[in-house]
């Protein structure tokens, strides 16, 4: 029988245990699909009882977002401190090479999860809330950053915005959706190339 007395794990094996059931949920939905695990599954994964699993976490979704929550926002924490770097160009076009390597890395390791939790984007007004509200958050603290950082950028929130859907819909291109047609390395120059307008481009309000 599943416990609806959720607990927030207070002492250090607890928070472990909690730490573990995500990990394990977002390898499997990796693996698998977030439709094609199952509660057990993860329990299993993460070295637990079901029983420990409904402890801390209602469903499935729950354990889902959460791993929005404590897993995916490592690699954001990361891509936030490399921000701390020169205005020249030639380190920024390194900068953001290395980036969308990364970016393209990802994708293809989360790949079956990363079709799901989109379609479940579309699907359940929950998860369509959680993510924009993850998306606004890190994109916000990005462009509050950059005056720290030593830009002086106009217009930094819609230029932030702008560059994180261009790199992210090259690497869905790459890792999803790629095709033969297509030079993907001269198309990789051509979205560096147009990041770097968007930052030196200075826009009368």
């Amino acid at each position: 029988m599943v416990n609806k007395e959720i607990r927030e794990p207070r002492q250090t094996r607890s928070i472990e245990k909690k730490k573990k059931i995500v990990e394990a949920g977002f390898k499997l939905f990796c693996e698998k699909g977030y439709h094609y695990t199952n509660t057990n599954e993860i329990a299993k994964e993460a070295g637990v009882s079901t029983g420990i699993v409904y402890h801390y976490f209602k469903d499935k979704k729950s354990i889902f977002l959460a791993v929005m929550d404590e897993v995916i926002p490592r690699f954001d924490a990361e891509k936030i401190k490399e921000l701390n770097l020169s205005k020249d160009k030639k380190d920024l076009e390194a900068f953001f090479s290395d980036l969308i390597d990364k970016n393209v890395k990802l994708h293809q390791v989360t790949k079956v999860a990363h079709e799901e939790f989109h379609a479940m984007r579309h699907s359940d007004p929950d998860v369509a809330a959680y993510m924009n509200n993850f998306n606004n958050k890190f994109l916000t603290e990005i462009a509050e950053d950059l005056p720290a950082l030593g830009f002086d950028i106009s217009h930094a929130f819609e230029k932030v915005d702008m560059i994180y859907h261009l790199i992210d819909q090259y690497s869905d291109a790459v890792a999803i959706n790629k095709r033969d047609d297509i030079n993907y390395d001269a198309m990789k120059k051509l979205l560096i190339e147009a990041i770097l307008n968007l930052i030196y481009l200075s826009i009368a309000d």
